[in-house]
């Protein structure tokens, strides 16, 4: 969950545990000496008043770095732009200076430049960049098992997005001799990684590039007489917000990956990478889970499963897993090795926390990627068998075999299809029929009928109208469609395609309701109250309709059972926020023990 920002100074992160009043301190001086804030542009997302303190901390970046280094040249390595920056904004007291110094020596698990950032941008605002700054274990952990894969050490490594440079600084740390590149559009943490490598005296200064990865990436060459290693943690914005150039030009860099207008930012980064890649070239990213599965990465996925000389692992964290503190981001690893001479192995590896910061990793499935590409890359898809818990290992048949699978009814305009009790009571019994908006408040374990009247006690809108075949001239349904005309619900999508405009679809009364989303057990309910429920349950009708509650009670008990949500689990799409949602079609799919 990301916390809101505070009031007074638009933070939203704990104090620094290593020098509780640090970044504090540094806050609140670039509030007092705030002036002209940097552009929109420079860090879109931000407000007015953190861009204020943006402007006003490039003053530390270069204290800091000045302090660092008696080399007149260091601004002529710096991009235009973040040199601007830094040399144009009023210097911090030393003692603060200093401070901050102590606080990136000491290299603690919480990274001072990181933090900082996060407590002047608050979550929200900095979801327009995707940044989400990598802490030490993970990183660490994506380093080591990269290293496994390598053979040998990448003559360059590539740090996509690079934030304030957790993978940066790795990098000089673990491939000291290695020629480094760190690339950001953000002016500020490019410069606080700049100044973070002064601090640092690393002898091998990293390339730093200003710009957009997507053209940087496609623009470099790759040498066939050099390694590379891409490592890093892309940003991860959504694709609602980006807007129409950056949108184009991310298309342009993923090309025939990313056919799909629904792919986030960091799908865009893993594409246009994997089109970049040399034969020498290899791969570590850390980024949300729901490419995985979902539809517009499914032809990156299949580029991954063709790339059959080259080792692919996943990496998968479990969704209740805290990777980055400032958000609920449900994210795995992806590391795609150079090219061999034979055909490598795709690895599925559940990832979860052990002792001492450190990781237990179980290989829960394994691949030569002989066949076709599956639909996903789940653990349930890449290792072509059932799991040995949650599932029964010889279901007897899919859920389509014996029961029709189908979203809830579409009406168009809830707030004039669906009626309270006292709406109802003056229409003809005919004009309307027990319906479920949602399943989160049904009062009991299935929807009886006596639950289904506590709804309608309670205010829930629990019927739905029916008027297409009663006669327009009686008083009480004319008032109904003059309301509706009044309100404009005909000119609604769904109202306007159909004839006439409240003819509101009929779908045979399900015996099962499902919600389809969950963050931990999926509600499934017996629709013993014949309700017809609205698109955002799902329902399932027995084919067999003799002893059809009997039947629908056994499939409810098993669906609600540890191994039939364990099924359901992993069947499911994981969102980055943690939640699970189900698709009709892989519901229908679902094998169950029911015949």
């Amino acid at each position: 969950m990301i916390t809101q920002p505070n009031a007074q100074h638009d933070v939203a992160e704990p104090l620094h545990p290593d020098d509780p009043c640090l970044s504090r301190d540094i806050i609140s001086w670039c509030h007092r000496v705030a002036d002209e804030p940097l552009p929109p542009s420079a860090v879109p997302g931000a407000t007015l008043r953190q861009r204020r303190v943006l402007a006003s901390l490039g003053g530390l970046a270069a204290a800091l770095t000045e302090a660092a280094t008696l080399d007149t040249n260091t601004w002529d390595r710096w991009p235009h732009a973040v040199a601007s920056w830094a040399k144009s904004a009023p210097r911090p007291p030393l003692a603060l200076v200093e401070r901050a110094r102590t606080a990136i020596e000491a290299r603690g698990q919480t990274d001072v430049l990181a933090h900082l950032y996060e407590r002047i941008v608050a979550g929200p605002n900095r979801r327009h960049l995707g940044t989400f700054f990598t802490p030490p274990p993970v990183l660490d952990y994506m380093i080591r098992r990269t290293k496994q894969v390598l053979s040998d050490r990448p003559d360059v490594v590539i740090d996509p997005g690079a934030g304030v440079g957790a993978f940066t600084e790795g990098a000089l740390h673990h491939w000291p001799e290695s020629q480094i590149h760190a690339v950001d559009v953000n002016i500020v943490t490019l410069g606080l990684l700049a100044a973070r490598c002064a601090v640092l005296n690393s002898p091998n200064q990293p390339n730093f590039v200003h710009g957009d990865y997507l053209e940087w990436v496609t623009s470099i060459k790759s040498d066939p007489l050099k390694s590379r290693l891409i490592i890093g943690n892309p940003p991860y914005t959504r694709h609602q917000l980006l807007d129409r150039k950056t949108k184009e030009a991310a298309h342009a860099a993923s090309g025939p990956l990313c056919p799909n207008g629904q792919a986030g930012l960091s799908t865009h980064f893993l594409a246009a990478t994997l089109r970049a890649l040399g034969p020498r070239d290899s791969i570590c990213f850390l980024l949300p889970t729901n490419w995985l599965e979902t539809r517009y990465a499914r032809e990156v996925r299949k580029h991954l499963w063709e790339l059959r000389n080259r080792t692919v692992q996943i990496h998968a964290f479990p969704h209740e897993a805290v990777i980055f503190p400032s958000a609920q981001v449900s994210a795995m690893i992806v590391i795609v090795g150079p090219e061999a001479n034979k055909t490598q192995s795709m690895s599925y590896y559940s990832v979860a926390h052990g002792i001492n910061q450190k990781f237990r990793v179980t290989r829960l499935a394994n691949t030569q990627r002989k066949a076709n590409c599956p639909p996903s890359f789940t653990v349930r898809a890449l290792s072509g068998t059932l799991k040995k818990t949650g599932e029964n290992r010889t279901p007897q048949s899919t859920l389509s075999s014996i029961a029709v699978v189908r979203r809830g009814v579409a009406t168009g305009d809830n707030e004039f299809f669906l009626r309270r009790d006292s709406e109802v009571a003056d229409l003809p019994k005919e004009a309307y029929v027990p319906a479920l908006p949602t399943l989160r408040k049904v009062p009991e374990q299935d929807l009886t009928p006596a639950a289904h009247q506590v709804l309608g006690a309670s205010g829930i809108r629990r019927w739905l109208l029916r008027l297409d075949n009663l006669p327009a001239e009686d008083e009480a349904v004319r008032a109904l469609i003059n309301e509706g005309e009044a309100r404009g619900t005909p000119e609604r999508y769904l109202c306007r395609v159909r004839t006439p405009w409240y003819a509101v679809e009929r779908m045979s009364i399900p015996d099962v309701l499902i919600a389809p989303m969950t963050k931990s057990r999926f509600r499934v309910v017996q629709n013993l109250a014949g309700a017809t429920p609205t698109n955002s349950i799902y329902g399932m009708r027995l084919i067999r309709r003799t002893d059809a509650v009997e039947s629908a009670r056994e499939l409810v008990a098993w669906l609600r059972s540890d191994d039939g949500q364990q099924a359901l689990l992993s069947i499911a799409r994981r969102h980055s926020d943690g939640l699970f949602k189900l698709e009709p079609r892989a519901l229908a799919n679902l094998n169950v023990p029911i015949q």
